[in-house]
């Protein structure tokens, strides 16, 4: 969740003034925001990364997602893969497409529902390996070691701490011992998203219309998940990527130079994946972090989508 920090801080589609108690969390006004209010926006990219983003920057910015996921989980034919807050099946498709068997779980039902019809519509295999589950993602109704990998793309940044916990407890009671969750998070330690010019609303407040996001704090969720003796890898960040949208934010309107954004925003995402290890450009100045965190235990069934 991409470095478009819309993204997953998926940034609200009109201004709304926050909620009467900004201390509660409502799940049902959430669940109207992402699957009315989100929905109305038509294009894919803007519905579930960042609503305020040109195609082009959504288009880098789930590539260098899903291909640094794809890199890492290898052969995924097989594989149980659980797709948590799946929103319209943008990841779940391409691992079901992989061969792997894979559940897409989401809070807004809406959604869900043109997931559904959506690989439906492209028919083959791919359909049959993939099922659809509306639940929230800190009370999932899955037995324990259920699933070879966890897939957890730009959800914690819209969910109260107390949630983010919670939601991370269930994805390890799910996944096999071996097994591995992977995990995008927001850099509450960049200098450009600590700015907050980007999107306004990333206050940890949940507005009237339901849209909540905030900064995760990034390096004390992984060290305490590393505490509970997970493995934790750092697969990568997207610094180029960042660094581009913050200066060109805004900047870009004639037909002429959204061809040359374009292009550049591709180089961009070519180069994080190139170097996923940044070092302080990373830490200074990327948006999202993808972290690979193996739960302790024996290899993941038959040694699938454990990773390498």
């Amino acid at each position: 969740m991409g470095s478009n920090p819309n993204r997953r801080s998926r940034s609200a589609s009109r201004p709304h003034a926050p909620a009467a108690s900004p201390a509660a969390y409502d799940r049902a006004r959430a669940e109207r925001y992402w699957g009315e209010e989100r929905l109305r926006l038509g294009d894919e990219f803007r519905i579930v990364l960042s609503a305020g983003e040109a195609p082009h920057v959504n288009a880098a910015y789930h590539r260098w997602e899903t291909e640094t996921l794809g890199r890492a989980l290898g052969a995924a034919r097989g594989a149980r893969v659980l797709d948590l807050a799946c929103g319209l099946g943008r990841v779940a498709r391409g691992l079901a497409a992989r061969g792997a068997q894979v559940i897409g779980v989401d809070n807004a039902g809406a959604m869900l529902r043109a997931a559904r019809g959506s690989l439906r519509r492209g028919r083959g295999a791919a359909a049959r390996r993939a099922r659809w589950v509306q639940a929230v993602t800190d009370r999932l109704p899955f037995a324990d070691a259920s699933f070879d990998a966890v897939v957890c793309f730009g959800i914690l940044e819209h969910l109260p701490q107390p949630l983010q916990r919670a939601t991370l407890a269930e994805a390890r009671r799910v996944l096999a011992p071996g097994g591995c969750l992977y995990l995008v998070v927001n850099n509450n330690h960049s200098l450009l998203l600590r700015g907050g010019e980007d999107n306004r609303y990333r206050r940890a407040v949940q507005l009237a219309n339901g849209y909540f996001c905030g900064l995760v704090d990034r390096r004390s969720l992984v060290a305490g998940l590393a505490r509970a003796g997970a493995r934790v890898e750092a697969l990568g960040s997207n610094a180029h990527y960042s660094l581009l949208r913050h200066s060109l934010r805004g900047r870009v309107a004639a037909a002429a130079a959204r061809g040359a954004a374009a292009q550049a925003f591709a180089e961009a995402a070519e180069r994080d994946l190139a170097e996923p290890s940044q070092g302080w450009l990373g830490e200074a100045c990327a948006d999202h972090f993808l972290y690979r965190i193996r739960k302790p235990g024996r290899g993941a069934r038959r040694g699938r989508a454990a990773g390498r």
